[in-house]
């Protein structure tokens, strides 16, 4: 269902807004945030965003102005979305905009930043984001890195794969590449269905899937669907390895019949030093645990603040300078707590590590990361 078209309360408009006098007016810049805010990965991505300013304004700011974020709830819808980007793009003392989150969102927000404003994707990893326009770019690998490892991973579990995948652009993109990534593994795809976040019933496409022998199954989605399905799979004593992209993250936190759950994601502590210094500081501000949406959330503020540091305080100045960002004539890569982001010339990362981690008791156990080559 989609969410009716919002905006926000001008008394809420004029309290973020306080003290901010645009570009180089000596009081603070800002940004933009735009998640869901009211699940557990938008919160991650808004506490993120929040300790990257944080860090930033207790080490001077921004050659002495304060740097500030504005967020917004995209609901994780497409229309919701649109209303938020409307409001960031309406506003110009808004420098660019961090996220959105999720795919469907950043791709149907895109027509509004086109128009002239930034906006760097956190977590969104669908492959049509890839050119969407010269005002989008993302710290995220995009599905086509990620699948590869994802496959390799369901080969090495079982020889009898299905693929369940939530049927919209983020379910979509990651099983058509994670499908094609297994045609060269030996496996067997035994099912590929299409399901919706919402659903309350799983056990037809269950009982199908045992009856075909699946021993592995892609859950191409977020937690809600696949929380269900998980349930419903063990009362129905049906015990498969049950594998999904970063989506699948929140699962950690909702019990231990989640265990066992393998989830390629794209942030873990023990990635790099970068990474635990970056876990560390999190949990001491906001005693939780940080995820991808947090991490990559923090890194598109820092590079953001690169930008405003390098004189680019507008919106046009930001675009320029994140268009180099790892490539010849540009400025140098940016060494983030995600992994190293150089973009490519169609705003899209290189080179970006995938980690691939095993739920257990709550937390996520490292089983190994991977340096996805360059494209």
């Amino acid at each position: 269902m989609r969410s009716h078209r919002f905006v926000l309360a001008p008394l809420a408009v004029a309290a973020v807004l306080s003290g901010c006098s645009g570009p180089g007016g000596g009081d603070t810049y800002l940004l933009g945030l735009a998640a869901p805010l009211e699940r557990s990965f938008g919160q991650n991505s808004r506490l993120g965003a929040q300790l990257a300013v944080d860090q930033i304004n207790a080490a001077g700011g921004i050659d002495g102005d304060s740097l500030k974020l504005w967020a917004l709830d995209d609901k994780s819808d497409d229309t919701a979305a649109i209303a938020v980007a409307e409001q960031f793009y309406d506003n110009p003392a808004v420098l660019a905009v961090v996220g959105h989150a999720t795919s469907g969102p950043l791709m149907d927000a895109a027509t509004v930043y086109q128009r002239g404003l930034v906006a760097v994707g956190t977590s969104a990893t669908s492959t049509e984001i890839a050119g969407l326009g010269e005002w989008i770019f993302r710290v995220a690998s995009s599905d086509s890195a990620n699948a590869a490892e994802l496959a390799r991973s369901a080969a090495g579990a079982g020889r009898r794969v299905a693929i369940l995948y939530a049927n919209d652009d983020y379910g979509q993109s990651l099983a058509e590449v994670f499908g094609q990534a297994l045609e060269n593994t030996g496996v067997t795809l035994v099912g590929r269905f299409p399901y919706l976040e919402d659903m309350k019933d799983f056990t037809p496409y269950i009982r199908a899937l045992k009856a075909r022998g699946a021993e592995v199954v892609l859950v191409a989605g977020l937690e809600t669907g696949a929380a269900t399905l998980i349930q419903q799979a063990h009362q129905l004593e049906w015990m498969p390895r049950f594998i999904g992209g970063d989506g699948l993250e929140p699962l950690a936190e909702m019990g231990e019949r989640y265990n066992g759950t393998l989830v390629g994601v794209l942030y873990h502590p023990e990635m790099s030093p970068r990474a635990r210094t970056f876990a560390e500081a999190f949990r001491a501000a906001y005693k939780r645990e940080p995820d991808s949406s947090a991490a990559t959330s923090y890194d598109a503020v820092q590079l953001i603040a690169r930008a405003l540091r390098e004189g680019r305080a507008t919106r046009e100045g930001v675009r320029d300078y994140l268009a180099g960002v790892g490539r010849e004539g540009g400025s140098a890569r940016y060494d983030g707590v995600a992994g190293p982001v150089a973009f490519d010339a169609n705003g899209d990362p290189v080179g970006k590590p995938v980690a691939l981690v095993r739920i257990e008791n709550g937390r996520f156990r490292l089983q190994q990361a991977a340096q996805v080559a360059a494209r």
